[in-house]
């Protein structure tokens, strides 16, 4: 019997990044994803809103206590904040941006995730 042809150049390589801490699992994709949403909108609600399904892996688009939830565990294991929240009353005053800390993270997690794509194209195409 004849198996059918199989085209493996249609394989794509692809890895799961994550940060620990002294063995503790800090940040992966979807808290990247969080944390980028929450620079960019300035809100956890609205962050939330522009995350995909699943991104932080509750099996549904992630609520705002979820979303809270899990940036105070990152916070408890790094023992620094990693979001600081504004206060403030009527329209467009208060909200939540990421500290210091918030944004070394994320730029570092993007700086890996980076890099490790870049060099999973180069062996995609077989250099």
């Amino acid at each position: 019997m004849t198996q059918p042809s199989c085209s493996l150049e249609r394989l794509t390589p692809r890895i799961k990044l994550w940060l620990e801490m002294d063995g503790h699992f800090i940040l992966g994709k979807g808290g990247a994803l969080l944390l980028r949403a929450i620079e960019e909108h300035g809100s956890i609600s609205q962050a939330v809103q522009a995350l995909p399904p699943d991104a932080l892996g509750e099996g549904a688009a992630p609520s705002y206590r979820f979303a809270w939830g899990y940036l105070r565990k990152v916070e408890e294991r790094l023992g620094a904040a990693v979001v600081e929240k504004r206060r403030g009353y009527g329209s467009g005053v208060g909200g939540t941006a990421l500290t210091g800390i918030g944004r070394n993270l994320l730029r570092r997690y993007e700086g890996i995730e980076a890099e490790l794509d870049a060099a999973l194209a180069k062996v995609a195409r077989g250099k």
